[in-house]
């Protein structure tokens, strides 16, 4: 950053005269060098982070309401400090750049999930579990999740956690696919754009409308507890170890499976080989949302909510993805993945 940015002040520097008058005006040169260090993802993602910071700022100080804000802070240093290296330290090899900005973007985003187990019972200690309830009996007349239990039978179950548990496998197969394995086009642009999206929005939603889930809050209603085996004590056990515990509104479940469904999809326009692709994908993610209800976590708003995050970042991750290519030509620089 400081090689760009005093190159900048150089350039400013050598037009003579000029530099009295232009001292009163903000160092558009010096700006311009700022910008280039970040791109649309690392904003969407910065910014929720900041938004995060403001939220435990308003909540009741604790000891743990500090360390959260002392793990939200050190996330938006090193992911400044992330992309300036990436882009600003210009003297280093593009290859080692590249893989720190590779390591630091989705390390931030896994890092920040795994802190929300803590995070958002100190921003919202209530539940609106009963408004999501209600909302559900009101459109549809039942709740889906109470009427799904007359599939509670081991092999129905066991079918819908294996496709539940595989969420996390889809997210770890698609970040490598899109990030490291494939070279870099404005369809890996699309990706990171799309996928700051939906988790940043979606994880707002969590503090927004916090809830346990029809597995907490409407367990008296059930007549006994889940008949599951392997897969659903995989899906137990990760829930339990690292599960954020009030994030119900949107379902990610739905909106991460199909918004990686969707992206495939939208590849086939570069690769005719992410056909297949997209097309399990979407079976997996079709299952997976049944999943969020047979298996007690999501009421059905959440589901929709989950389905509109999904198709909204897969409609703005291409105009954005596009604007952003625009913006950053303008600016003289190369796009957002490249670090030559």
């Amino acid at each position: 950053m400081l090689e760009r940015v005093s190159t900048d002040i150089k350039a400013t520097g050598d037009r003579g005269p000029q530099v009295v008058e232009d001292a009163a005006l903000p160092s558009a040169p010096v700006l311009k060098g700022v910008l280039a260090l970040f791109t649309l993802q690392d904003g969407l993602l910065i910014g929720y982070l900041f938004a995060i910071l403001a939220l435990l700022a308003h909540a009741e100080a604790s000891a743990m309401q500090a360390q959260c804000t002392q793990r939200t802070m050190a996330s938006i240093v090193v992911m400044v400090l992330g992309c300036v290296f990436a882009r600003g330290a210009t003297s280093v090899s593009p290859a080692i750049r590249s893989v720190v900005y590779k390591t630091v973007l989705p390390g931030i985003v896994l890092m920040n999930y795994l802190t929300l187990r803590d995070v958002l019972p100190i921003i919202r200690t209530d539940s609106l579990d009963m408004q999501l309830l209600q909302f559900d009996l009101a459109v549809f007349g039942v709740e889906p999740a109470l009427w799904l239990e007359r599939f509670n039978r081991r092999p129905i179950v066991e079918w819908f956690s294996f496709f539940y548990f595989s969420y996390f496998f889809i997210c770890g197969f698609y970040m490598l696919l899109a990030v490291w394995l494939r070279p870099p086009t404005r369809h890996t642009t699309e990706f990171a754009v799309g996928t700051a999206l939906v988790y940043c929005l979606g994880q707002l939603g969590y503090m927004a409308v916090p809830g346990y889930g029809p597995i907490g809050a409407l367990k008296h209603l059930y007549q006994g507890p889940v008949d599951g085996g392997f897969f659903w004590g995989c899906v137990m056990g990760t829930v339990q170890a690292g599960g954020a515990m009030k994030d119900i509104f949107p379902s990610l479940h739905t909106a991460a499976p199909l918004w990686f469904a969707l992206w495939a999809f939208n590849g086939v326009r570069y690769d005719k080989r992410f056909l297949p692709l997209a097309v399990v994908t979407a079976f997996f993610s079709f299952n997976i949302i049944i999943s969020t209800m047979l298996l007690r976590w999501h009421y059905v708003i959440d589901v929709l909510a989950g389905l509109t995050l999904a198709v909204s970042a897969s409609v703005l991750s291409v105009k954005l993805a596009r604007w952003e290519e625009t913006f950053r030509k303008r600016l003289g620089e190369t796009q957002s993945w490249f670090f030559t």
